[in-house]
């Protein structure tokens, strides 16, 4: 546990921190910085305080005991690389205030079954959830309009998916060819307007 004394803590302070099982971060920092748990094997639980606002890049990349995460009211970007390579998790929690969520964020989190995307993103973007090998539900909001490469590439458990009618541009090599079925809420007309 850190004393709420501490306003700042630079990535990589715990980077490499290969025993460190489980941390609570203190009230008054805003930010987790880059690379700042980055390669930290064993931890399994974090505490975030709902005064951060920004996740940043690689954060907790490799984080390969880490199970489930709840990402507090008031965080509003989630960098790129964030969450990559988090075998163990299959549960996270991402409030409506986070609009941003940048690319490769969740590649490789092999466990991770399920995921319901914030209202207020507008991109989905390249390789979000590349290799999430158990992903099987995933809700996109309306919000969306723009779905980035290679975002469900790899997704060899995702057997059908909605896309909303607020979807305007799909790129090329977005989805895994275990893909079945895709659901789209619009019209004919809209949808061979995306391609």
């Amino acid at each position: 546990v850190l004393p709420d004394s501490i306003s700042k803590i630079e990535g990589p302070a715990f980077r490499g921190c290969s025993a460190l099982e489980s941390i609570t971060l203190p009230k008054s920092i805003t930010n987790i910085h880059w690379y700042l748990f980055e390669d930290c094997s064993s931890l399994k639980s974090i505490t975030i305080p709902d005064s951060v606002t920004s996740i940043e890049g690689e954060a907790f990349k490799n984080c390969s005991s880490l199970s489930s995460i709840i990402i507090p009211d008031g965080v509003t970007s989630i960098e790129k690389r964030a969450f990559e390579n988090c075998s163990s998790l299959s549960s996270i929690t991402i409030p409506d205030s986070v609009t941003n969520i940048k690319d490769f964020t969740f590649m490789g989190c092999s466990s991770l079954k399920s995921i319901h995307l914030p209202y207020g993103i507008t991109d989905i973007k390249e390789g979000t959830f590349n290799v999430c090998r158990s992903l099987n539900s995933i809700t996109i909001p309306n919000s969306v309009t723009n779905i980035e490469a290679c975002t469900f590439l790899g997704c060899s458990s995702l057997h059908s998916i909605t896309i909303p009618n607020s979807v305007t541009s799909i790129d090329n090599g977005v989805f895994d060819s275990n893909l079945k079925h895709i659901y789209y809420t619009g019209f004919r007309k809209q949808w061979l307007a995306i391609f």
